[in-house]
């Protein structure tokens, strides 16, 4: 009997600490009406650090889904309106946490002179994809491919590094429009070691149309290198440094030349970082009311890692509507 009792509760106890729940948010306007592709940003409550981003719904709803406890509030924006946030609210069990709804007021400016600039947003709704802008947000400074990824609308990462659309596996990852030959553990790191600042945006395609191959119905996130545009010679160096309980750091450079037949490109980037994972577990067992024993664990381990990648390549204009190319990547 006491075998028993003590392996459900110790079921009980990794369960609870695994728990994760969802959270929901209406979006509204002045007139309560909904309004639909708002951005909701899931910010930790203790630091105003990004977890997630969404997108509401055509009635006004945005979803954030396996959400670990914890407390947070949510940012919420839309062009031509000003910023709201939600009150403070805690996740703690599994379920829904229906966050109360916010109403966004829209901007009324008095024009002197008009000043016309073009900046695209950080999270843009197409017909067929939402793109994600990587330089758009300061969140993403210093971050890698993956955290970019894992606070994109509706990409969730697990423990075992495997990427899901929408809760559906299966995903297709490429690179510039062409699928990685990598997968599982090897594009998990190869994710890691490619910055942020490498990255011009990410195209999130839920439904893939005909033109893609039928393996990707679960989804596709198409990962968008930078290229220069310009004609010329040029390139970048970038530098980043971050400090948590351990401290973080990266370096990239980028070549660039082109004219009006060829375009020739590269970079490297580099970086390092220290992984910590902190487990503790308290658990504690009963018979019948009374306490019968604990088992208390503190599991720390740290894992530093270094990263390099690089890539080449060349593209051939030979018409206006003609492009070939290759790239290495390595």
């Amino acid at each position: 009997m006491k075998t028993a009792i003590l392996f459900f509760a110790t079921l009980f106890s990794v369960i609870a600490y695994g728990q994760s729940g969802n959270v929901s948010i209406n979006i509204r306007n002045e007139q309560q009406q909904a309004l639909e592709n708002a951005t909701a940003e899931l910010l930790r409550a203790s630091d105003s650090s990004l977890v997630r981003t969404a997108l509401s719904d055509p009635s006004g709803v945005a979803s954030f889904e396996n959400i670990p406890a914890g407390s947070y509030i949510i940012r919420t924006s839309v062009t031509g309106f000003s910023v709201a946030y939600s009150n403070a609210f805690s996740v703690n069990s599994a379920g829904v946490v229906a966050v109360p709804a916010v109403t966004l007021t829209a901007k009324v400016q008095q024009m002197t002179e008009v000043t016309v600039t073009a900046k695209k947003p950080f999270i843009q709704k197409l017909n067929d994809r939402i793109v994600v802008n990587v330089d758009n947000s300061i969140v993403n400074a210093g971050s890698t491919a993956l955290e970019v990824l894992e606070r994109s609308p509706g990409i969730t990462i697990d423990q075992n590094d495997a990427i899901s659309l929408r809760g559906r596996s299966g995903v297709i990852i490429m690179i510039d429009g062409k699928p990685s030959p990598m997968s599982g553990a090897d594009l998990a790191n190869y994710l890691r070691g490619l910055p942020s600042n490498a990255i011009e945006r990410i195209d999130i395609i839920t439904n893939p149309s005909a033109r893609y191959d039928a393996a990707g119905n679960s989804g596709i996130i198409d990962i968008r290198m930078k290229k220069d545009q310009r004609h010329g010679t040029n390139g970048t160096v970038t530098a980043g440094y971050g400090q948590g309980i351990y401290p973080k750091a990266n370096a990239g450079i980028t070549f660039n030349h082109r004219n009006k037949v060829m375009n020739a490109f590269g970079n490297y980037n580099y970086s390092y970082r220290k992984f910590l994972n902190h487990l503790v577990l308290d658990r504690n067992f009963y018979n019948q009311g009374v306490f019968i024993g604990g088992d208390d664990k503190d599991n720390y381990a740290v894992m530093p890692t270094r990263f390099h990648s690089a890539r080449a390549g060349m593209d051939f204009f030979p018409s206006k509507k003609t492009i070939l190319g290759f790239v290495v990547n390595s």
